[in-house]
């Protein structure tokens, strides 16, 4: 099972970097922070009503979720700043392959984090929801990605 939580955050990153090129002055953390809140609420709600939780479940589901997706959304800015780092001319072959090896195993620390948090989520969630939780998780990245496309601009090819 792939996780989308690293595409999520690709395309949050995406939607920031665009607001922000377009915005006159630069996006305040607040704001920034704001916003990522945003994103998380409607989330929980697309969640919420692609699994049909109760209000029970979702008391119990959406606090570990978080913070299964902090752990993950950790291990990518660590990814990040690594390839940023590795990506510097004096790099030692050393540092490149410690980064390469690092940067390949990060789907595995991803998915080691997720069967952590099934554990966690079989005693809260009933077997089918456990399924459907992947692919909410897919189609929400997915709702993400074509809300982007629909709201950047259209740049024409005409040059006349």
């Amino acid at each position: 099972m792939r996780h989308y939580g690293f595409l999520t955050s690709i395309v949050l990153l995406m939607v920031c970097s665009a607001a922000s090129a377009q915005a006159p002055a630069p996006v305040k953390q607040q704001d920034r922070a704001r916003w990522i809140q945003e994103i998380r609420t409607y989330k929980h709600d697309f969640i919420a009503k692609e699994l049909s939780l109760t209000k029970e479940q979702q008391r119990k589901f959406f606090p570990v979720y978080d913070q299964m997706e902090d752990e993950i959304e950790r291990i990518n800015m660590e990814t990040r700043e690594l390839e940023s780092k590795a990506d510097q001319p004096d790099a030692s072959e050393l540092e490149l392959e410690n980064a390469a090896r690092t940067i390949f195993e990060q789907k595995r620390a991803e998915g080691q984090i997720e069967m952590t948090y099934f554990e966690k989520f079989k005693e809260i969630l009933t077997p089918q929801q456990l399924i459907k939780m992947k692919n909410a998780e897919r189609r929400f990245t997915q709702n993400l990605v074509n809300s982007h496309r629909r709201t950047r601009p259209r740049h024409s090819n005409n040059t006349n």
